[in-house]
């Protein structure tokens, strides 16, 4: 698969403080990305420096341009939200736009093929300060649209949205078949139903970590009537009902249809978040390193 973003030995500081530290990564044409890690991480700083807006030692590539050599010909592949997206209040969502697609030198009939994409198309005639967080979210999204990117690298998108704009940004994301999208949220529930990779990044360093849905093992509670054989049937003689078995999908499904065979009642399987588990798994490996 084609590579569209590679940071290649790529280390930051910020006030002597180093932030990241040999970073290399990889990111493929067409895939969702989550970037996820604690506060403080570094999540902000790795994006800045994607963008070229931090100066760092290593290389950026993107494209197959050096970001450092090549700034003005990269950033115009880039549609981003970061930090927080300032409008003119007193204008609609249109003439907002008229404003950025002339700043951008963007034909105007891009304006409304955007507005249309980011379904704010029936609210020409509404200013701005009268929108919901959501329809502002979109009109930033709408924003950085303009240029058609390759690449959309969004900054905690998600924040204050209600869960009906969680799942209209959601499915508006996953519509974007053919762009490379970084994703940074704290809403880890809602990154892993979009992303198909996550970045973490922890400790200065940065890892990808592919989020195939088959082979992800999630924590599964499970209530049954019969433990005795449930034990049997999992091949593990001191389980008890307060633990949680580590499963694939595949796995819990084949396991539901064993108990049924064996005539035990199943009375919850309740999987919990499985990016969260393995995000916690790997801040406590690196605390035992």
């Amino acid at each position: 698969m084609q590579t569209v973003v590679e940071l290649k030995n790529v280390n930051k500081k910020i006030k002597k403080q180093t932030i990241l530290e040999d970073v290399n990564i990889k990111l493929t044409k067409g895939k969702i990305y989550g970037l996820v890690g604690s506060n403080g991480s570094g999540k902000s700083t790795l994006i800045k420096t994607i963008l070229g807006l931090y100066k760092c030692k290593g290389q950026i590539i993107i494209n197959g341009y050096d970001i450092k050599r090549d700034y003005k010909t990269i950033i115009g592949k880039i549609g981003t939200i970061v930090d927080y997206v300032s409008f003119y209040d007193y204008l609609s969502a249109y003439e907002n736009l008229r404003y950025f697609a002339n700043l951008y030198e963007v034909p105007m009939e891009r304006v409304r093929e955007v507005m249309k994409t980011v379904k704010l198309d029936k609210f020409d005639n509404k200013a701005v300060r009268y929108y919901s967080l959501g329809m502002k979210q979109r009109l930033g999204l709408a924003i950085s649209l303009l240029k058609d990117p390759e690449i959309l690298i969004l900054d905690e998108p998600m924040n204050g949205l209600d869960p009906k704009g969680i799942v209209e940004l959601r499915n508006l994301l996953l519509s974007f078949k053919d762009k490379t999208i970084i994703i940074s949220s704290h809403l880890i529930s809602e990154i892993e139903k979009i992303v198909d990779e996550v970045i973490f990044i922890n400790n200065k360093k940065v890892i990808t970590k592919s989020l195939e849905k088959n082979s992800l093992k999630k924590s599964v509670k499970i209530k049954v009537d019969n433990y005795e054989k449930l034990k049997k049937i999992i091949n593990i003689p001191s389980f008890n009902e307060k633990e949680a078995l580590y499963m694939s999908d595949e796995e819990t499904a084949e396991l539901n249809s064993k108990l049924v065979r064996n005539n035990v009642k199943v009375y919850r399987l309740e999987e919990e978040n499985s990016l969260e588990n393995i995000l916690l798994k790997m801040m406590d490996g690196d605390k035992n390193d």
